[in-house]
């Protein structure tokens, strides 16, 4: 930790998670969502943190209040723009490839690629979730 402040931060937060779950309400680690299997990670339907701000401006990707308010901004592609698009409107993974690559000559798996990379991006910084619950350590311990 760089600091006190770093360390409350991450403690308070840590502290809320674990108060959550006590009460029944329970939370995925968002960072290890790339370890699901890929038919369920091609039917997540993107969710919006409603307490997260964010904005996009000029392709850009804005998020002010990240890393203790210095702010982050991420350069959106054309694919990444319509993508984000699909997960405002709740558009599943493997769905909102399909919509993007009609008309595309771009390959669908890259596309593909594309749009779990973003959500996984998104998810990773807060930004999104999945709609659903995944308890990822059971299905991982089935998968093998």
């Amino acid at each position: 930790m760089n600091s006190r402040r770093t360390f409350f931060r991450a403690f308070v937060g840590h502290t809320g998670m674990l108060m959550d779950e006590f009460r029944g309400v329970e939370m995925i680690p968002l960072k290890r969502l790339n370890e699901l299997p890929e038919n369920i990670v091609e039917q997540i339907e993107p969710e919006f943190f409603h307490e997260e701000k964010w904005s996009v401006k000029d392709k850009i990707l804005c998020v002010p209040e990240y890393n203790h308010g210095k702010g982050l901004s991420i350069e959106l592609n054309d694919m990444e723009l319509q993508a984000l698009e699909n997960f405002i409107n709740h558009i599943k993974l493997k769905e909102t490839a399909i919509r993007i690559s009609d008309g595309s000559a771009t390959s669908f798996d890259e596309i593909y690629r594309t749009v779990t990379s973003l959500f996984f991006r998104l998810a990773s910084i807060r930004i999104c979730h999945p709609k659903e619950i995944y308890r990822i350590d059971e299905i991982v311990k089935a998968k093998k």
